[in-house]
């Protein structure tokens, strides 16, 4: 992992560290398990749904899950208070049809795979992390863990670390900042446009 993703991992920590406690509500892992039914069926009827078909029927239950606003201004950093509130809203936007676009992209297909929730633990403070994993028919497993914390009584995910210690939220800020700040705003907007693009034309080969 390099410099600028071991940085953002120590940034994010002090963000989720200072942050406001939140009372529980029911347990995180309820809307983990939610969450990974909804993947085995897309995944299921992947070949009949296509790329937009999983889109459709993922986005209204990712937009729910994630705090895409939240895990978007953690991204930008600093350059956040720098963009007028329509940056913002686009930003987190594009973000969030990226997000929602690979989510799909990579639940293309079922051979099998099942999905096992290990439990949940607290993490840092008001933060909980739910220990998840995809287990593949051969056996072989792959961690994907989720930190959720509580906005307004709902457990929403603020990050998801694969391979149960990779941040993808520590990489997307690590790759946010250093493009605003050598080349502005339009060229990150330009470049998650790109990754959708890519995505999309990917699935359709």
């Amino acid at each position: 992992m390099d410099r600028l993703v071991r940085r953002a991992l120590a940034t994010l920590s002090l963000i989720f560290i200072f942050a406001a406690p939140a009372g529980a509500e029911g347990p995180p892992s309820k809307s983990i398990v939610e969450f990974n039914a909804t993947l085995v069926d897309a995944m299921r009827s992947a070949d009949t749904l296509g790329l937009e078909g999983r889109y459709e029927m993922l986005a209204p239950v990712l937009t729910q899950l994630f705090n895409f606003p939240e895990m978007t201004r953690i991204a930008a950093g600093r350059h956040w208070q720098q963009m007028s509130a329509a940056e913002r809203e686009h930003l987190t936007d594009v973000f969030m049809r990226m997000s929602i676009t690979t989510y799909a992209a990579r639940f293309d297909g079922y051979s099998g795979e099942r999905f096992e929730v290990l439990g949940e633990r607290p993490a840092l403070r008001g933060s909980f992390l739910v220990e998840n994993k995809i287990v593949k028919p051969s056996g072989e497993t792959v961690p994907i863990n989720y930190l959720l914390r509580q906005y307004d009584g709902e457990w929403r995910v603020v990050d998801v670390l694969l391979d149960a210690k990779y941040s993808e939220l520590a990489v997307r800020r690590s790759e946010f900042v250093s493009i605003l700040k050598s080349k502005g705003y339009d060229e990150l907007i330009s470049r998650l446009q790109d990754m959708i693009a890519k995505l999309e034309a990917k699935a359709k080969n």
